[in-house]
């Protein structure tokens, strides 16, 4: 897509959104007091604490969001995307894996990281769902065209009603029967998302207006109610127990029902659709378009099995000793992070790769901007 076709205002929320997405790593390496001191684990403080977790499902969903936005009302095959998706994320992946089994040998160590696990990981990243967000992003790129068929065909009314019990399914259900009900999937939780923003395109006239002055409550109502629910789910209650609540159930993670996050994804997405579209030819939005195409290997540089252990060991150690890593990629001691150090790891490198992506892709195409 040209950047005379797309709106720099959905370009820079998928900026905003891989920037939230990079933000929840920080808040869950941090070494605050209310993160690292058992005795503070069962706090308010530490309830809000894990609650900041959710930002990167809010970036998720603004990023899925933006995708079904457009991919509702397309009638194109969606293989030419899918291919694509699936040779940059290879190129990615196994470039990082060679660069780093290169590295290590030279530096005359042991490549105890070559595996079979972890070559095929790099080798077919999204069969071996090395990247959960690409893998569920490539499936549900594969049923849009079934999924826009099916809304073409089913009357408003009913069309309402199926996006209406995906979430149920997905998001609510998984709240009350958490211990036996298993349906909150990746792919599901995609496929959810893709509904959301298939109504939000096809039927924009039922879309009530969303001003700032209502999305700004509606993140700290959505904030203090995951605060409150992850404080009572780790209150260690008999009945939380007893059902099978798992501690992050409305933040992150397995186990999760992210609600919260996707009602603010929503809302701020919704927003930005109803703001009127800018002018493209303005500084900014040249630059936002521009840049925006990088957030994609961002997040798969960001995000790599191999970066992501050597980047957090070096915030703690300062040097460039070779990393410590066991044989499926994790790292093998228990040090916090200086918050100073992860911090500005976590944003630097966010602008550094976006810079890097900015400026190859205006070698690429120097004629198209001007």
């Amino acid at each position: 897509m040209s950047s005379k076709q797309r709106d720099w205002r959905f370009e820079l929320l998928r900026i905003f959104s891989m920037l939230l997405i990079v933000a929840t790593h920080y808040f869950a390496s941090d070494n605050w007091a209310v993160h690292t001191d058992p005795a503070r684990a069962g706090s308010w403080a530490a309830s809000a604490h894990d609650s900041l977790i959710m930002t990167g499902q809010i970036g998720v969903t603004l990023f899925v969001l933006i995708s079904a936005y457009f991919l509702s009302t397309s009638t194109h095959s969606p293989i030419p995307r899918m291919i694509k998706l699936w040779v940059q994320v290879v190129v990615y992946t196994a470039g990082i894996y060679i660069i780093y089994i290169a590295i290590i040998v030279a530096r005359g160590h042991k490549p105890t990281f070559l595996t079979i696990r972890n070559t095929l990981a790099a080798v077919f990243p999204v069969t071996m769902g090395t990247y959960w967000f690409i893998s569920a992003f490539f499936v549900m790129m594969a049923l849009a065209p079934f999924i826009n068929v099916l809304a073409e065909h089913l009357t408003k009314r009913n069309f309402l009603l199926l996006t209406g019990i995906t979430i149920w399914v997905t998001f609510i259900w998984r709240i009350l029967n958490p211990l036996t009900l298993q349906y909150f999937t990746d792919i599901g939780y995609f496929v959810s998302l893709y509904l959301i923003g298939s109504v939000i395109r096809r039927y924009s006239e039922l879309i009530p207006t969303i001003r700032f002055w209502i999305v700004f409550p509606v993140i700290l109502i959505c904030f203090a109610l995951c605060t409150v629910g992850t404080h009572i789910v780790r209150s260690g209650a008999h009945i939380i127990t007893e059902l099978g609540y798992p501690s992050n159930l409305f933040t992150a993670g397995s186990g999760a029902s992210p609600i919260f996050a996707v009602i603010i994804g929503t809302v701020i997405f919704i927003w930005v659709a109803q703001t009127k579209p800018l002018e493209h030819s303005s500084i900014l939005g040249r630059i936002v378009l521009a840049i925006s195409p990088a957030t994609l290997g961002v997040y798969l540089i960001h995000e790599n099995f191999i970066v992501k252990t050597v980047s957090l060991e070096f915030c703690v150690s300062g040097s460039r000793t070779t990393v410590n890593l066991k044989q499926d990629g994790h790292r093998t001691n228990g040090d916090h992070y200086p918050i100073y150090r992860v911090a500005g790891s976590k944003l630097g490198g966010f602008i550094r790769l976006l810079l890097i992506h900015y400026f190859l892709y205006l070698s690429r195409n120097s004629r198209k901007i001007r």
